[in-house]
């Protein structure tokens, strides 16, 4: 499963890397800053999936408060690219885009390392 999950974010960078020549540098900065923040909150929510039992729960209304894992990773297989096409598509409003899922997704991930998730997919 980690080995389709690699494979799956290489073949979605290609795609969201489409237009990026488009961004200056200060977009693809917070454009990398957005998609480690995400991978991040990814990996530390997987590891959550293994540590229901624990008490934890997910605050993700889209995923629900257990989500399985099949779940989490469907999630990021569509938000990951989302954002990035989001961007893409409002040249105009790309950097404040970016700039307000790096800052949700800080938060996020932040939270999950802070109650012990993590880093692990």
């Amino acid at each position: 499963m980690k080995k389709l999950v690699v494979l799956a974010w290489l073949f979605l960078a290609q795609i969201t890397y489409a237009d990026a020549p488009s961004w200056t540098q200060e977009q693809q900065a917070w454009g990398a800053t957005a998609g480690t923040l995400l991978l991040a909150d990814w990996a530390t929510t997987r590891y959550a999936t293994r540590h229901w039992e624990e008490g934890y729960y997910e605050n993700n209304v889209l995923l629900g408060s257990h989500p399985g894992t099949d779940r989490v990773d469907l999630y990021f297989l569509i938000a990951i690219p989302a954002v990035y096409l989001a961007a893409d598509a409002f040249p105009e409003h790309r950097t404040v885009i970016l700039q307000i899922i790096s800052g949700l997704e800080l938060v996020a991930v932040g939270n999950n390392l802070r109650i012990g998730w993590k880093i692990s997919f």
